[in-house]
């Protein structure tokens, strides 16, 4: 998987804005990135987390939810908890969206 860049447009700055209040009450989140990825020459968008504890289903299923109210049945959202190497290269592409400091 590469990072192309930011995922960035209307739909996806109300997206933005939802899972930040969301992050800012769960607390388990440490910075989020809405990313432009391509996965063997597919292209695709993934909301990849930054978490105290690692990957989280609950969590992802709650994004889900989020998601759903913003976009039609059709579309999906990739969910990725990368690894520190991975966020390396991610931040190079791509700036967060919600960094938890900021938000304490």
């Amino acid at each position: 998987m590469q990072f192309v860049g930011e995922q960035d447009g209307p739909s996806e700055q109300l997206l933005k804005a939802r899972l930040s209040e969301f992050f800012k009450r769960d607390r388990s989140v440490l910075a989020a990135y809405l990313a432009q990825v391509d996965i063997g020459g597919q292209m695709g968008v993934a909301l990849c987390l930054k978490t105290q504890f690692g990957p989280d289903r609950g969590l992802a299923e709650k994004i889900g939810a989020i998601f759903k109210t913003i976009f039609n049945a059709q579309v999906h959202l990739d969910i990725m908890f990368p690894s520190a190497t991975q966020e390396a290269e991610l931040i190079k592409m791509c700036r967060p969206f919600f960094l938890a400091q900021e938000n304490d």
